[in-house]
């Protein structure tokens, strides 16, 4: 079950990983919950940390953000199903996942170990929700 079709009320996120372009480097990612019952997946509750490496990343999140009409939007890639009643668990996760900060960035071509970025962050969130998901016998 998906979405109560009868209210159009939201039951269930869909959770995608999103690709943004970047006009210095990888791909920026960001995390959206988007609403399961919409036909059209592009725009919902989204989570990313912005900013540079080596000055130190803020984490943001956007309740209601059409990353679809982005003119940087490059991608979406799905993840997994997250029940609304989670939400409030979903973002103390992400709004406690520290953002990535390292001055190596700044001053070395290829650290090693390599950086923490926007994607490490990602990863992390992701990987720490599915963990909840799945210790409350909701696999993902």
């Amino acid at each position: 079950m998906t979405s109560n079709s009868t209210t159009g009320e939201t039951v269930w996120y869909n959770v995608y990983i999103i690709y943004f372009t970047s006009s210095s480097g990888p791909p920026h990612e960001g995390i959206a919950l988007v609403p399961a019952q919409l036909p059209d997946q592009a725009g919902g509750r989204f989570y990313h940390v912005k900013g540079t490496v080596g000055m130190g990343m803020d984490y943001e999140c956007r309740p209601g953000y059409n990353f679809g009409r982005s003119r940087s939007f490059k991608d979406k890639k799905y993840q997994f199903q997250l029940p609304k009643s989670y939400l409030p668990n979903f973002e103390h996760i992400a709004s406690t996942r520290p953002p990535p900060y390292d001055p190596r960035a700044l001053t070395e071509s290829n650290p090693n170990p390599p950086v923490r970025d926007c994607a490490s962050w990602v990863a992390e969130v992701l990987e720490e929700i599915r963990a909840l998901l799945k210790a409350n016998g909701l696999t993902t």
